[in-house]
């Protein structure tokens, strides 16, 4: 089954992938490839040998093309999660200097907090002392 006999000339098989992220040829959404595909079966990776897609990825039944096999109709491309990867990237620069930007804020934030702290610590000594005052001014009297 892997050696070739069987397998269509325009793919070849080199490897499994589960939980791969891609594109259906008659669906726009990205979908997950199953485990198993409809015979029973794990989708085999492939390459494609058409004039359309030369050499494209694509995650599909191992009983395509044999003879005396059922095939289950199971075709799902494995290139699609390579094409957002550059939006995946700039997505994910964007969320680094936002959490940049959020940790200045917080730290600023926090900066400011200690400083009140100090000035309430400080305010209160100060009515401290100033009651103290008072209190031996008016006890002279």
């Amino acid at each position: 089954m892997f050696g070739g006999e069987g397998q269509a000339s325009g793919s070849s098989i080199r490897s499994t992938s589960n939980g791969y992220r891609a594109k259906t040829q008659n669906r726009s959404r990205a979908t997950r490839v199953p485990e198993w595909c409809g015979c029973g079966c794990r989708p085999v990776l492939r390459w494609s040998g058409t004039h359309s897609n030369p050499n494209k990825p694509f995650f599909g039944c191992p009983n395509y093309n044999t003879i005396g096999k059922r095939w289950c109709g199971l075709f799902v491309w494995a290139d699609v999660g390579q094409e957002a990867v550059p939006a995946k990237l700039e997505s994910l620069n964007y969320n680094e200097e936002q959490k940049m930007t959020e940790g200045w804020r917080l730290e600023k934030l926090e900066s400011d907090v200690r400083s009140q702290k100090f000035m309430i610590k400080l305010l209160f000594v100060v009515v401290f002392v100033m009651l103290l005052f008072l209190l031996v001014v008016f006890c002279k009297l």
